[in-house]
């Protein structure tokens, strides 16, 4: 009777672990990505004139709407910084972070540009 209990509970938990798997395998994959973009952010130098003004945050969200194959990376980067907005701008563009899953390529050799918060 045991050994039947054990084959049942086998054979109900399995299909769980595997249907469990298969759900978190997109998720851990793009919490990979992300951690990797994040890092690849942080590990640019700050600016002239600037400081780092606390943690930085990274969120991850998908697009609810049409083919739900979008999704979005933001990485926020709270500085306290003498230059204009327009001048922290043009510093991060000009370092050209290569986007989320795009190792070892620039934004401008794939043609489209980040947005960076």
């Amino acid at each position: 009777m045991r050994i039947l209990w054990g084959c049942l509970a086998v054979v109900v938990i399995a299909p769980l672990v595997g249907l469990f798997l298969l759900i978190m395998k997109p998720v851990w994959r793009d919490d990979a990505r992300l951690d990797d973009f994040h890092e690849r952010v942080l590990a640019i130098p700050l600016p002239p004139e600037t400081r780092s003004n606390g943690d930085t945050e990274a969120e991850f969200g998908k697009n609810s709407g049409g083919s739900g194959d979008y999704c979005h990376y933001e990485i926020r980067l709270p500085l306290s910084t003498g230059l204009s907005a327009g001048e922290i701008g043009a510093y991060y563009r000009k370092a050209a972070i290569a986007g989320v899953g795009e190792r070892g390529q620039r934004p401008s050799d794939l043609g489209r540009g980040h947005r960076r918060r």
